[in-house]
């Protein structure tokens, strides 16, 4: 698979002939397809009800981590990557591990993810800041806009695209940080399932639709200038 179609992948676009579209497949298969959506939504939802009525971060856990391995083993199953098993069953455990450790509580259990987002919006804020935004490149891959690194106005509007995604990441944290900070776990664990798989395919789309604009402004200025030089 070349790097293009990795990164059509990725935002959730389908190859037709030379062109990329956006499809309600494609769309679902960026994000895992139905696997992935239950795997970002069941274990978090079982965590928020499980200790909603036992007030037990044991048995929450324990009902999260459950959910989590059976989809893991499901891919494996399936022969899935199983460097990504790995990864995911790693994250699990230190998930667990964070909320039952001695002086730990349950919403402990949703930490790392706030280092994951922390991570992603850091990476995506200083390649706004260098100018060099990472949009850019997804631009330049899938819509051939290469020199968009030179072209002011064009790398504005891709860095504009990709501080719409450090906000994303952003809001995660100030949405789900102060949850933590007041102990409301089941509010914390509704909010990571409401703001994962669902959120992240409505920003796909809108990513799209903005990438798309750009390339078909552009492609409108190209055939301007072409039709100007032709009669000049």
């Amino acid at each position: 698979m070349s790097k293009r179609d990795q990164v059509a992948g990725r935002l959730g676009l389908a190859k037709e002939g030379e062109d990329l579209v956006l499809t309600g497949s494609s769309l679902l298969a960026s994000i895992g397809g139905p696997l992935g959506i239950l795997e970002a939504v069941l274990p978090a939802t079982a965590f928020s009800v499980t200790y909603g009525l036992s007030r037990s971060a044991i048995w929450a856990v324990s009902a999260a981590v459950g959910l989590s391995c059976i989809f893991i083993l499901i891919r494996l199953f399936q022969r899935k990557s199983l460097m990504q098993a790995l990864i995911g069953l790693g994250a699990v455990g230190l998930a667990a591990f964070l909320a039952l450790r001695d002086g730990g509580q349950a919403s402990d259990y949703f930490v790392p993810g706030f280092f994951t987002n922390a991570a992603y919006g850091s990476v995506l804020l200083v390649s706004v800041l260098i100018k060099r935004p990472i949009l850019g490149y997804a631009g330049q891959f899938l819509f051939g806009l290469d020199h968009w690194r030179g072209d002011k106005p064009l790398r504005r509007k891709f860095q504009v695209i990709t501080l719409i995604w450090v906000a994303f990441f952003s809001l995660r944290l100030l949405v789900q940080v102060p949850l933590y900070f007041a102990d409301l776990v089941e509010q914390l664990a509704m909010a990571r399932a409401i703001m994962g798989a669902p959120a992240y395919a409505g920003l796909l789309a809108l990513t799209w639709v903005l990438l798309r604009r750009i390339q078909q402004s552009k492609a409108v200025d190209y055939s301007s200038n072409s039709g100007g030089n032709t009669h000049g």
